[in-house]
């Protein structure tokens, strides 16, 4: 089954938030936030129930480099990104 994957605005301004973090501490840093997170996104995309339950509806997902979850529900045959945050 092919997944569609909608990105919330919430969580476009959540990796733009991290890219510009990383990119303040190490220029260009950012660019290798955003394909840490492209690669999982298309993971996701592959196995969307393999990753752990928050609960009945969301699950997340870890970044492979950086210290990062993506938070996700499906809905059907529609994977909605809800939020990235940190794990400091």
């Amino acid at each position: 089954m092919g997944f569609k994957l909608e990105i919330s605005v919430k969580a476009r301004l959540d990796v733009q938030d991290a890219v510009n973090w990383y990119n303040a501490q190490v220029p260009n840093l950012g660019r290798k936030f955003t394909n840490d997170f492209r690669a999982v996104l298309r993971y996701i995309q592959k196995v969307p129930f393999s990753f752990r339950k928050l609960n009945a509806s969301k699950r997340e997902a870890p970044l492979k480099i950086f210290p990062y979850l993506i938070i996700y529900e499906i809905r059907g045959s529609k994977i909605i990104v809800l939020g990235v945050f940190g794990c400091f």
